[in-house]
């Protein structure tokens, strides 16, 4: 039975969803204390076909002092770049919480880090604001035969925790483990009756022996199948994966881990560290579309 690796390699590889385009802001919304609800459109947004729970994509922003972003050219190997913008987009990364494809319009959510780019931009942004959207990255499947699912996630991932445990089917069991910054963010995960939410305090950690590593080693043991889905900061996330493995015994293929940030690196220089480790893989022949390549690149492992 194909698990979560297998699944978002094969949804990957058709590349069906490949989307590049402007799109712009139709509204920005206030949803708790971290979050601002974002909504775009854009016609490009029709290549956007097969969408799955927690899709990524790349906010092309503006840089500071600019509100919108053109039509971007594209290069031999079909790469998106701005060469008429005296400086380059600052590239984040989001989670779609919505699609609606008859309007071509996309929903997702801001985290709002005080002086931070994101927050920068969203207090320039306004109605009829561009930036490019690229897309899309598949970070979740309910792979066949699963029995239960174990989340665990700081205030980074929040929004496609959300996403998650809102595309869960009824009866489908759940453990959610959320390290939030503000207690009041964890509302933006819907209550369901068989996903059981447990909310770590202390903010997003970081390394080995966080307080949500903690709680995740501390609590139940499910049996059965059981899919887990780690994401936080890059130490965390190493930790909590090599304890799926080896403690709970889940398998490899039924396992999805990935580092939404990195102490002591900021968005824009892991990015680039990134980028020399993926194309350190690809060289030696690694499948792009392999979640494994991505891990490796991110967590190091």
């Amino acid at each position: 039975m194909a698990g979560i690796r297998q699944e978002i390699r094969r949804i990957t590889r058709d590349g069906s969803s490949r989307v590049a385009c402007v799109v712009r802001v139709e509204s920005v919304v206030a949803l708790s204390p971290g979050f601002a609800r974002v909504t775009v459109s854009g016609d490009g947004l029709d290549g956007y076909r097969e969408v799955l729970p927690a899709d990524a994509f790349k906010a092309m922003l503006p840089p500071d002092g600019l509100s919108s972003v053109g039509e971007p050219e594209w290069d031999v190997n079909g790469f998106p770049r701005w060469p008429s913008m005296s400086s380059p987009p600052v590239p984040r990364a989001f989670t779609v919480r919505r699609f609606d494809p008859a309007a071509r319009r996309i929903e997702f959510d801001a985290m709002l880090h005080a002086g931070g780019v994101v927050r920068r931009w969203l207090d320039r942004a306004r109605p009829g604001a561009t930036f490019g959207l690229i897309g899309m990255r598949r970070d979740f499947y309910p792979g066949d035969g699963v029995t239960r699912h174990l989340i665990a996630a700081d205030s980074s991932a929040l929004p496609a925790v959300a996403a998650i445990v809102e595309s869960l089917g009824p009866h489908v069991e759940a453990t959610v483990y959320l390290a939030v910054d503000d207690e009041a963010d964890a509302a933006l995960v819907p209550a369901r009756d068989d996903v059981r939410v447990e909310i770590v305090p202390g903010g997003s950690p970081a390394g080995t022996g966080s307080p949500l590593e903690r709680a995740v080693r501390a609590g139940e043991r499910p049996g059965g199948r059981v899919q887990a889905w780690l994401a936080a900061e890059a130490g965390v996330v190493r930790a909590l994966r090599r304890w799926a493995l080896a403690d709970l015994a889940v398998s490899i293929d039924d396992l999805h881990a990935t580092a939404y940030w990195k102490a002591g690196l900021d968005s824009d220089a892991r990015d680039e560290a990134d980028l020399v480790r993926y194309e350190s893989e690809l060289a030696t022949g690694a499948d792009p579309t392999d979640p494994g390549v991505r891990e490796r690149v991110e967590l190091e492992v």
